[in-house]
């Protein structure tokens, strides 16, 4: 006979002798051609290709095919997936190995083709085990449908609905991924209140009283922030300052908004300000002094609020006067600053710094003339001192009915 099978892959086959015999001497022929074995088309040519049919396996699953011709060669893209056991020079036994898809090719030695799709899958009860195991807490399904799969059921996030289609392709060549996403249902932005507080420090004060300064020396022009507690080395500063009536409040603004609202608050006023047209010329205009402030609460799911802080100081500066004609007017010191935060039940967000020098005149009596009936007030000295003053603003999340701002929604 004239028929021989061979594999684009070396497999041991138990053949019997007459189709050993013919498989040395086309391999010696093969090894001849520049082609590699196995994709050597027929003497006579292909005269007809029939269309590609497809077979679905289970792993470990053997299948029988016959054809109405006797086999020349056999093509098989991926040995690692199939193995094949030629029976007689018309039938071919196939065995799977794993899961996955592959392609073969069979010819007869009158060119007549025959092209095979096929699908290899895993036991469903198997893919169903590691789905449990896996994702136990999300609500999946699995179906069989033919050699395909097809998932169904909910899923919290668009993640694990890729993960366990991922899975699933392992075990079956075809997934129909049918699981839905679970949409959070949407609700109504609840109400945000803020307290602000802008007051002042004199160092002079503080020292009058013994009082240590726990924050870092700031410096002109600077402006610090940090995450202030109900209890700690600063907060009993500003507590015992408060005792002493040493912090002179400027503005208590109280902010009402809903999360993820921006919102701002204002403070001040407006003052004349010289401004430069020449070397020897000026004109007046009008310039904001005080505080700008704009806030965007967001609540996070661990229980924090988010606080997006844009703060915009203009300070009255006396050392940046200027003069027009006969009148002298102060300058403007500007901080600016960009913060994102998170607080705590019980933390609040502290700007502090933005020094400001500043000359205190004490009154100092003379003695024995200050002691004098009716007249002594008239006599006294004027004590020149240099003083320090620091600006705070304290912006603290407060209780809103039923709620509070940094709890867990």
């Amino acid at each position: 006979m004239n028929n021989f099978f061979m594999k684009n892959q070396s497999h041991k086959f138990f053949l019997p002798t007459w189709l050993v015999a013919l498989l040395l001497t086309v391999t010696v022929h093969a090894q001849q051609s520049e082609e590699p074995a196995g994709f050597d088309l027929p003497e006579a040519g292909v005269k007809s290709v029939m269309p590609a049919v497809q077979v679905e396996m289970e792993m470990n699953e053997y299948r029988m095919l016959s054809w109405p011709f006797d086999v020349s060669r056999v093509f098989l893209a991926d040995d690692s997936l199939l193995k094949l056991e030629p029976v007689t020079p018309s039938k071919l036994r196939l065995r799977a190995l794993k899961s996955g898809k592959t392609r073969m090719n069979v010819w007869s030695k009158d060119g007549v083709t025959q092209s095979y799709e096929v699908l290899i899958h895993a036991p469903l009860a198997e893919l169903e085990k590691v789905l449990i195991e896996e994702f136990s807490d999300q609500d999946v399904s699995v179906r069989q449908l033919a050699g395909s799969v097809m998932l169904s059921g909910n899923v919290k996030e668009a993640a694990v609905r890729a993960n366990i289609e991922s899975v699933a392709s392992e075990f079956f060549p075809r997934v129909i991924n049918n699981l839905k996403l679970i949409r959070k249902p949407q609700t109504e932005p609840r109400p945000v209140k803020l307290q602000a507080s802008i007051f002042e420090i004199s160092h002079y004060d503080l020292e009058k009283h013994s009082l240590k300064w726990p924050l870092e020396k700031s410096k002109v022009g600077q402006m610090n922030h940090q995450v202030l507690r109900a209890q700690g080395e600063v907060a009993g500063f500003l507590q015992a300052a408060y005792d002493k009536n040493l912090i002179r409040k400027i503005a208590a603004p109280e902010i009402e908004t809903i999360e993820g609202r921006r919102v701002s608050f204002e403070t001040g006023g407006q003052m004349p300000l010289v401004v430069a047209a020449g070397s020897s010329q000026g004109r007046i205009r009008l310039q904001q002094w005080g505080v700008r402030m704009q806030l965007l609460p967001t609540r996070l799911t661990n229980g924090k609020l988010r606080l997006g802080v844009q703060p915009r100081i203009n300070q009255i500066d006396v050392t940046k006067s200027a003069r027009l004609d006969a009148l002298t007017l102060p300058g403007i010191r500007t901080h600016q600053h960009d913060l994102l935060m998170d607080l705590a039940e019980g933390e609040s967000l502290m700007l502090y710094g933005m020094p400001m020098e500043r000359v205190i005149r004490e009154k100092e009596d003379l003695p024995i003339l200050s002691d004098l009936p009716f007249l002594g007030r008239s006599f006294y000295k004027t004590n020149l001192i240099d003083d320090k003053v620091e600006l705070f603003i304290i912006i603290a999340p407060a209780q809103t009915p039923g709620d509070k701002v940094a709890s867990t929604p």
